[in-house]
């Protein structure tokens, strides 16, 4: 068997294994560059595909910050739009909130004995007995008024040392006080003062008037309450459970002394001149004893003076008097919707305060030439009684009672000795910013040497509260 082809076929392999060897290897060394190449673009193609994701990432983040942001801007603004309306009324200017309030009140007084204007009180039955000498003279009247109509503006502004407030309130009785239905209404002024802290002064109401009576239509109000706006500074102290006390400096101007008119006879002829020489001094202390009870003590200090002028000579001699008044009232909510309310008050010198029948003189002149303080006092007690949701009835009784003095230089006769007044009303509230109601009033007025009248009306009102 011949060997040589065996030979052969190996050769050949040998030989197609070198060339296949030849021709791989370079084409795997040309190969390698180009796969390199690839996997540097493709590394880079992804490097660009994370930047993109990267970006969007973010993008996205910030989006979601944002709305997140938005939706807690939101709810704090939701929540100091829920603390404003439920906490401050009224509206912002720079850093001032600024409150407008009020009411506009229409009311139709009939009076069965005179024109009585839009107020009743004892002065006018002592006027109608001084203007005409009988007892309820005059004939039926019916008129209408919007006078009582009030306007209230109040600001509050955050300082560096405390909020700094303002508040001014009017009505529209600035046409003379006599004028009745017959005068227009104007624009008057009852109260304007500034606060700061603790700290409030301008006018207001006096530290020692008490509100502590019911709810009256007639725009007189009670006979013996305590009633006077004038220039205050007031500093009050907050006392722990509800209690506060009020301690103030007030304007002291009053009504002066009674004295002689030259019609009787008597060594003077009398008050030349009437000063006030220092502020009155005031105290409130008030105490919520609970939601049902509450109650207040009220006191007043004051220095009178006056020069009374002798006939013979006619020169003033100089005299003073101090003034003095206290005051309690309460209020006491039962659980049968009935409110009682009550106030006693009295004192020397305080005509200016007390409405006996609507203030007075302070002091008179006696027969030694020496001024002295009059003495006044009084009470009012009210029962209100809700009789349903939306009706509320009230009745309001006062009285007052004035010194007659002994040794007064001057006849008396004339001169208040007691007076009353009586209001019962019917409140309808068909819904909350909006009252109609019908009232009763009586008033009667006693003179020292015992005469008396007495006057009456009834009275509708309309009253939408803003």
């Amino acid at each position: 068997m011949s060997t040589t082809p065996k030979r052969t076929t190996r050769v050949g392999a040998a030989v197609r294994g070198v060339l296949g060897t030849t021709i791989a290897v370079p084409l795997l060394f040309s190969a390698m560059p180009a796969a390199a190449q690839s996997q540097q673009q493709q590394m880079q193609e992804l490097r660009q595909q994370i930047q993109e994701l990267q970006g969007r990432f973010n993008d996205l983040q910030a989006q979601q910050q944002r709305t997140e942001r938005r939706a807690k801007q939101a709810e704090q603004a939701a929540a100091e739009t829920s603390a404003s309306d439920d906490d401050v009324s009224g509206f912002k200017v720079g850093n001032t909130t600024i409150e407008l309030t009020g009411y506009i009140k229409a009311d139709a007084v009939y009076g069965f004995e005179d024109d009585h204007g839009a107020t009743l009180g004892p002065s006018d039955a002592n006027l109608t007995l001084r203007d005409e000498g009988t007892d309820s003279p005059g004939d039926p009247h019916l008129g209408a008024t919007v006078k009582q109509t009030r306007l209230k503006l109040s600001t509050t502004t955050p300082t560096a040392i405390g909020d700094v407030g303002s508040y001014i309130e009017m009505d529209f009785y600035g046409q003379p006080y006599d004028a009745g239905f017959d005068g227009g209404p104007a624009p008057r002024v009852r109260r304007a003062y500034l606060t700061l802290g603790n700290w409030l002064v301008g006018r207001d109401w006096s530290t020692f008037s008490d509100f502590n009576y019911g709810t009256m239509l007639n725009f007189y109000g009670p006979q013996a309450q305590l009633f006077e706006r004038q220039a205050v500074l007031r500093y009050t102290f907050e006392l722990p459970e509800n209690q506060s006390l009020d301690v103030a400096l007030e304007t002291p101007e009053g009504d002066g002394f009674d004295g002689p008119d030259g019609t009787t006879a008597s060594p003077y002829t009398g008050i030349d001149d009437t000063d006030e020489p220092v502020p009155d001094f005031a105290f409130r202390y008030k105490n919520a004893v609970s939601d049902s009870f509450n109650f207040q003590i009220a006191g007043i200090a004051r220095m009178l003076q006056g020069d009374v002028t002798t006939a013979s000579d006619g020169q003033g001699d100089e005299d003073r008097a101090f003034g003095w008044g206290l005051d309690a009232g309460a209020s006491w909510s039962l659980p049968t919707g009935t409110t009682l309310m009550g106030t006693v008050s009295g004192g020397e010198g305080i005509g200016k305060y007390i409405y006996a029948p609507a203030g007075g003189t302070d002091g008179y002149v006696t027969n030694d030439g020496d001024v002295e303080a009059l003495s006044r006092w009084g009470f009012i007690g009210t029962i209100s009684q809700e009789l349903a949701e939306k009706w509320t009835t009230n009745l309001v009784y006062g009285k007052a009672y004035s010194e007659d003095p002994d040794d007064a230089s001057f006849d008396t006769d004339a001169l208040h000795d007691e007076s009353s007044s009586l209001a019962i009303n019917l409140l309808y509230t068909p819904v909350d910013p909006f009252t109609v109601g019908i009232e009763y009033n009586h008033v009667d007025y006693e003179r020292q040497n015992g005469v008396d009248a007495d006057a009456d009306n009834i009275q509708a009102s309309a009253i939408y509260n803003f």
